[in-house]
């Protein structure tokens, strides 16, 4: 295939290949935008969802708190006590039905009275329902009794009630609150049970109800639902929805005798709030983490955000099924998003292809330029690298340590500090290189430079000023500060041994030190650190010797160095 033909074949995938690149990266683009949406949108929508049901978790609670004052109110009058006292003996037995306790009940004028006052209590109170219970379970006064013998089976005096669950608790003389069906009337209520006690004794129970009825402003809003103790939907903005059983409530696991007892029926179909997995199917790029906060209901097309409040001071629990409304628009928004997003970026990537284009062009003509440029700079680098340090030891080299000793020298005295200078020598290397080969020597250099590393500041110096001899420099040090140091660093480099070098090989080093004087060159100074070198090397080796700043007097047998 020559060079033209692989030009026509190659022209038309390239611009396919653009074009699927720049489709896939504009629906990233958009997936990150409409994300950006979605993430403000449920931001917003969640503030408004936990404001609903707060607010209607506190109506709850107000409304709770009101109804239980006035059975718990009573429980204290001394009426209502007396009268329970009085009637402790009726009880449910063989002997006496129901009939015959409801006629002995009304003919007790004490009872009547107490009935009456329930009757306006009643009125007044809110409530649908008051009565009374002793002990034994026996209903012996309430609100809605009367005096029409016809009427009179229709009223709750002398009904055995201890199989109602709200009485349970309360019998046992606890306080008691719970969600029922009337069995007279069939309507459901809040059922409110308060143990009176008289001379510290249980002497019965007063009981409240509050209808569902009078409480329907719990579920004003769209998408809410109140549910009881046992998981049962009793009240929802939908109707629909009431008699349900949400998912692992309680009622699951109540036999069907007690579910008919408390909700005069056995059979709850579940409300199904899961996981929409619409959601990552109609939108891939709504992350995990948001759809994890969207729900779905049966009937609810939209997914949702749903709230909870328990706790309540009661069985009871708030729920809201808040559809996101905004979730059409953000689907064609995404749509809309990666198409303009394409377009900007097709317009774009042909104006980049010419203008490309045109840049290599000029490219090319500056690249050898360029090269040469960047050869030349690191040949450069890697001078000034070998300029400054010895290959071998990674020490300052000679040229460099001397312009520093100047640097240091007019640093000392411009700002009045002493300054110290040494040289150090290894004993016998000669012998080191003539015995063990001088790959050997070198290993032994490199240890002294590591062992001055490791024993001396980072503020000091210390560079090969030739062969095994080393030049020391020590800022703001004083000569006896600074014999210290030295001779702390040459017992370190024979009790510490190099594990590169063979066990044989013994390391020594003899150091002389002198300190700046107020008229030194450097030249004089480095003189006296040589002159104190060599008394070291004639007092026997492995030794340190100081030359005061002011002794100059040159050794017999020793020349100054003078190189520099």
């Amino acid at each position: 295939m020559n060079r033209t033909t692989l030009r026509q074949v190659i022209g038309p995938v390239s611009f396919l290949l653009i074009v699927l690149i720049c489709w896939f990266v504009a629906g990233m683009v958009a997936d990150r935008m409409v994300q950006q949406e979605l993430d403000a949108t449920l931001r917003a929508q969640r503030q408004m969802s936990t404001s609903v049901v707060d607010n209607m978790a506190e109506v709850i609670a107000s409304d709770l708190a009101m109804s239980r004052a006035i059975p718990a109110t009573m429980a204290k009058l001394d009426m209502v006590q007396h009268a329970l006292v009085q009637s402790r003996n009726y009880a449910a037995n063989g002997d006496t039905a129901e009939p015959a306790r409801r006629a002995a009940l009304l003919k007790d004028s004490q009872l009547i009275e107490v009935s009456n006052f329930l009757h306006d209590a009643q009125g007044f109170s809110g409530l649908d329902q008051i009565w009374l219970v002793n002990a034994n379970g026996i209903c012996v006064a309430s609100s809605n009794w009367t005096a029409n013998p016809v009427a009179a089976s229709r009223s709750f005096i002398g009904v055995d009630m201890r199989v109602r669950g709200y009485l349970s608790s309360a019998l046992l003389g606890a306080f008691s609150e719970a969600y029922g069906v009337g069995r007279q009337s069939g309507e459901p209520g809040i059922f409110i049970a308060a143990p009176v006690y008289a001379d510290g004794l249980l002497a019965g129970v007063v009981v409240a109800k509050v209808s569902l009825a009078r409480l329907r402003h719990w579920v004003a809003h769209a998408g809410t639902f109140v549910a009881d103790e046992n998981g049962v939907v009793i009240m929802a903005h939908d109707s629909t929805l009431e008699g349900s059983a949400l998912p692992n409530g309680r009622v699951t696991q109540m036999s069907a005798a007690d579910r008919h007892v408390v909700y005069r029926h056995d059979s709850f179909p579940e409300l199904r709030i899961h996981a929409d997995p619409q959601v990552r199917e109609a939108a891939p790029w709504v992350p995990p983490a948001a759809a994890a906060q969207l729900f779905g209901m049966g009937r609810q097309p939209l997914p949702s955000l749903v709230e909870s409040r328990s706790g309540l001071n009661s069985g009871l629990s708030a729920h809201l099924v808040d559809p996101l409304a905004g979730w059409p628009e953000l689907l064609r928004n995404h749509k809309r998003d990666q198409l303009l997003v394409f377009l900007t970026m097709a317009g774009t990537v042909a104006l980049a292809w010419v203008i490309t284009v045109s840049y290599v062009r000029e490219r090319r003509h500056h690249r050898a330029t360029r090269d040469l440029a960047e050869q030349l700079q690191s040949a450069n680098a890697l001078l000034s690298a070998e300029a400054r340090h010895d290959a071998l030891t990674g020490a300052l080299s000679r040229r460099y340590f001397l312009d520093l000793l100047r640097h240091e020298i007019e640093r000392a005295r411009a700002a009045r500090q002493p300054l110290c200078m040494a040289i150090a020598d290894l004993d016998h290397f000669k012998q080191i290189n003539d015995r063990f080969g001088h790959a050997t020597g070198d290993r032994a250099l490199e240890h002294f430079v590591e062992t001055c590393r490791t024993e001396l500041r980072g503020a000091d110096a210390v560079g090969r000023l030739g062969g095994e001899e080393f030049g020391v420099l020590l800022p703001a040090t004083d000569l006896a500060s600074g014999r210290e140091v030295v001779e702390r660093l040459r017992m370190r480099l024979k009790a510490v041994p190099s594990p590169q070098l063979p066990a044989s090989v013994v390391l020594s080093v003899s150091i002389g030190i002198t300190e700046l004087s107020a008229d030194d060159l450097p030249e004089r100074i480095m003189s006296r650190a040589d002159m104190a070198l060599y008394a070291a090397k004639s007092g026997g080796r492995d030794r340190t010797e100081a030359v005061p700043p002011d002794d100059d007097t040159a050794p017999p047998a020793r020349t100054a160095v003078t190189a520099w």
